[in-house]
């Protein structure tokens, strides 16, 4: 194979790596944070620097009315699809199509990230700007209007005490690497080539069926991730998850995982996420502390014979026999997933 389609498709292949790391992340160091606040941007969710940024992020903007920063966005679910069938197309100009391509694909996808940039302008622009009359604090310019909070697009900016930082991550490095590696790709081939290589109807068939296969991977979701003792913290009240017997997990149908220091906490969060968006909601299994087990088909032991992390002493068990048989030793109540939500109320606490 010559050297020019080697590269190019190395070049489309690397920009997968948008998958698995960050495009961009925005830092806030201030005085009263020892540890700067940030928050890392992927192709489809934003994440926390360090456990619980975001969130200390929301609450510290909530008093100048700035916006949260939400779950989700619609660009999310745009550009995984962008960067999986440039991918894919890339592979298939590489193996099949002539050199000039190459000049195409990098010519797209040039266009696409200068759009993406953009979009992501407008993003900070409005997060910064877009500000509830109502809040608790207001800043003025000295020509007396409001003033903006918007983070630099690139690079670092003073925002009243803070200091504020946005600056490309390994994400970003991938992407230009392998765009650059495209590009590459067609100065090479113009020099190999001696002939226009036209695409055969059965080579395009190949194309077709290639590009099945990327969307196929692309549209595959994570699942759930082993809970990390004395490290993660609980979602919902944020203490470290310490308890082996106890902990729960929910795996929404885009991959993202929240994890829980007891099932009672994973229930009392249920008002603060979109239900329609949870794929899976897991408990350990009380007699199997290794196992995450499918909470809407566990059984549950309430016992006061069986404290749990946040006193509602309840229990997961995956199989119904081992719940009876805990009953009769320690006593108590036994309870499907649905009779559950209906028992536990928000405080976390159970129903007398």
């Amino acid at each position: 194979m010559q050297k020019s389609k080697l590269i190019m498709i190395l070049g489309a292949l690397l920009i997968i790596a948008l998958f698995m790391f960050p495009l961009w992340n925005i830092t806030l160091e201030a005085p009263q944070y020892p540890t700067p606040l940030g928050m890392d941007i992927y192709i489809n969710d934003f994440s926390d620097t360090h456990p619980h940024d975001i969130k200390n992020i929301n609450l510290m903007n909530h008093y100048v009315g700035m916006q949260y920063i939400p779950e989700t966005i619609p660009e999310f679910k745009i550009f995984p699809w962008v960067i999986g069938i440039m991918a894919a197309l890339g592979v298939c100009i590489g193996l099949f199509a002539n050199y000039k391509w190459y000049l195409g694909w990098f010519a797209l996808m040039s266009v696409l990230a200068a759009a993406g940039i953009y979009d992501f302008y407008l993003w900070e622009h409005d997060y910064g700007h877009n500000l509830d009359p109502k809040a608790i604090l207001k800043f003025t310019n000295p020509d007396g209007t409001v003033m903006g909070f918007q983070p630099p697009l690139f690079g670092s900016k003073d925002i009243l005490n803070f200091k504020a930082h946005s600056y490309p991550q390994t994400g970003s490095y991938f992407l230009a690497l392998g765009m650059a590696l495209t590009f590459i790709a067609y100065i090479l081939g113009k020099k190999e080539s001696r002939k226009h290589i036209f695409i055969s109807k059965n080579k395009m068939k190949s194309i077709f069926t290639l590009f099945g296969l990327a969307l196929v991977f692309i549209s595959c979701n994570t699942g759930p991730t082993a809970i990390d003792y004395g490290i993660d913290g609980c979602h919902y009240c944020e203490m470290t998850i310490v308890d082996k017997l106890h902990a729960a997990e929910i795996v929404t149908k885009k991959g993202k995982v929240y994890k829980f220091d007891a099932t009672e906490c994973m229930i009392n969060n249920l008002k603060d996420i979109d239900t329609t968006t949870i794929d899976i909601y897991l408990s350990t299994d009380y007699n199997d502390p290794k196992t995450l087990t499918d909470a809407t088909k566990a059984t549950f032991l309430i016992s006061k014979e069986i404290p749990s992390p946040m006193g509602a002493y309840l229990s997961a068990f995956k199989h119904k026999e081992d719940a009876l048989i805990k009953q009769k030793e320690k006593g108590g109540k036994l309870y499907t997933w649905h009779e559950l939500l209906a028992k536990i109320n928000y405080s976390g606490q159970s129903k007398p």
